[in-house]
């Protein structure tokens, strides 16, 4: 088979970019059904005929296109490497006592077997008390956040970008634009490495594609920075709003979504061993940040070749350190284009016994080269740096996420603190006690701490039930015997106890259980009363 651009039959013909990537994949497609083939520049005959039996008129159309991607099957080998070194077919591997959780993974990932059918998670219901849901006039996957969600997602985004502004060396935030231009060689090819899950929107004479994470736009920026080898290593960090075309049939509100917020960073490495170093580095973090919510990680190693893992064993010796698990290594067939050798994915085990994946690293060896981003040596010589893309905590849905699922099996239910949109909830016994009861809310909240009145005209036990399904951590009631004695009756969410503390001792605490959290205040009214039920 001889394939070649044939242009005779369209007067609206596709750009180069384009075209070429429709014609690789011809031939690609047609080598691997053991076809002799062959692509040219141009062709030799003056006839091109395109026949469906039965079906004549099929010869008249003019459009010729890349139609509706099909995933192709890719043939992966899986392997368990111990914590001894050892790398064991998965399908022979013995699972020993406490390896449920990654039992779960390889079973899921590697053997495709399929826990049974699961009911509605928990969680769902958890977000919608705080106005996280699906937007339904908008595509399937696209999330709204009601007041609460919106602060609670911004919280995080604030939450990420301390972590990595810690990090041990410079990290540049930076901004810009969600749509990028498929003439641009660089782009398209990126793009064709993902696959068909991109949002694509047609603008005058160009066709532009949504960004699915921050690399577009920071490849383009860092591609125009005078780069030195002193400026090694260093990194460019966004909360990208990013689009993937999910499949319906797997979207899961705050997990699997088309429209999601991924608080991405790559990180620049003059060499595989300045690499090696900073993605220990990341690996350390991406663990500890899990572990601070009291979760486990195992974790899935996707590599290009065994060759990578046998080359650098002890690199993959010290990963697995600081595994609690054995890992699972996925091996990619030869030939297959990815821009990566290694890419990490981080799963928990949900409430409902599946693995999720949540943090993410990777070691790319070939973007740096197709975007054009170059750095001087010692020497004067130009070389292109290894870039390592890490998403530490995963997208923001995918973190909020993970937290809702660790409280599924909690008995009160309650977010972190430095999380919570209404931290203290000021209850007056009535309304004579209103005027005292506001000025303690007004002084907590000149405190940094989120503290709200609830002046309706309710009963006590009927406020501190809202409250209470409100998930609001500390309730305080006012009454005569609290203006008497100075002391404040508190009841905590957490822990269920009513305490007698001053107002002091409460903020102290708070200040304490928050230390080290972002610090932010709702824009809500002080009164409940004058808010809309949302």
């Amino acid at each position: 088979m001889v394939i070649y651009p044939y242009a005779h039959l369209s007067n609206n013909l596709a750009d180069p970019v384009t075209s070429m990537s429709i014609l690789k994949e011809m031939e690609r497609i047609a080598k691997e059904k053991g076809i002799e083939v062959h692509r040219a520049p141009f062709g030799w005959t003056k006839k091109l005929s395109f026949s469906v039996k039965g079906h004549p008129l099929a010869e008249q159309l003019k459009d010729i296109g890349k139609g509706k991607v099909v995933e192709r099957k890719i043939e992966k080998k899986y392997y368990v490497l111990t914590k001894e070194g050892k790398l064991i077919e998965a399908d022979k591997y013995e699972f020993k006592k406490g390896e449920e959780d990654f039992k779960i993974l390889v079973e899921q990932e590697a053997l495709g077997i399929k826990g049974k059918e699961n009911p509605e998670p928990k969680y769902l219901k958890f977000m919608k008390k705080f106005g996280i849901e699906w937007e339904e006039m908008s595509d399937l996957g696209h999330m709204r956040y009601g007041p609460l969600g919106s602060f609670i997602i911004d919280m995080l985004g604030e939450y990420v970008s301390k972590v990595v502004s810690s990090l041990p060396f410079p990290v540049y935030f930076v901004k810009g634009t969600n749509m990028f231009n498929l003439k641009e060689k660089a782009i398209a090819e990126h793009a064709s490495l993902f696959g068909q899950r991109m949002y694509v929107v047609n603008s005058e004479d160009r066709q532009l594609v949504l960004r699915y994470a921050a690399c577009f736009q920071q490849f383009a920026m860092i591609k125009d920075w005078q780069l030195s080898y002193k400026n090694f290593p260093f990194g460019a960090f966004e909360i990208a709003d990013s689009y993937r075309l999910e499949q319906s049939g797997e979207l899961l509100l705050g997990f699997r979504v088309r429209k999601l917020l991924m608080p991405d960073m790559h990180v620049f490495c003059r060499d595989l061993e300045e690499a090696k170093k900073q993605f220990l580095v990341l690996h350390e973090v991406i663990h500890s940040e899990m572990e601070k919510l009291g979760r486990k990680y195992v974790s899935l190693y996707n590599l290009t070749s065994l060759e990578f893992l046998e080359k650098n064993k002890d690199f993959f010796m010290k990963l697995l350190e600081r595994e609690k698990y054995p890992i699972l290594i996925c091996v990619y067939p030869p030939g297959i284009n990815y821009y990566w050798l290694l890419n990490i994915e981080y799963h928990i085990i949900d409430d409902l016994g599946r693995a999720r994946e949540i943090g993410t690293v990777q070691m790319d060896f070939g973007n740096a080269e197709r975007f054009g981003i170059t750095y001087v040596d010692e020497s004067g010589k130009k070389k292109h740096p290894i870039i390592l893309h890490t998403a530490l905590i995963g997208s923001l849905e995918r973190f909020m996420y993970t937290i809702f699922d660790n409280l599924v099996k909690e008995e009160n239910p309650v977010l972190p603190l430095w999380l919570s949109p209404i931290q203290v909830r000021v209850i007056p016994v009535s309304s004579k006690y209103l005027e005292e009861s506001k000025k303690v809310a007004v002084r907590l909240r000149e405190k940094m701490i989120r503290a709200d009145l609830d002046d309706r005209e309710d009963t006590v036990q009927k406020k501190i039930r809202d409250a209470e399904t409100s998930w609001i951590n500390y309730i305080v009631v006012i009454g005569e015997k609290e203006i008497k004695s100075g002391k404040l009756t508190v009841r905590e969410r957490k822990t269920k106890k009513i305490r007698e503390m001053s107002e002091e001792e409460l903020v102290k605490e708070i200040e304490e259980e928050t230390k080290g959290f972002p610090k932010k205040m709702i824009n809500l009214p002080l009164e409940v009363s004058k808010r809309p039920n949302f």
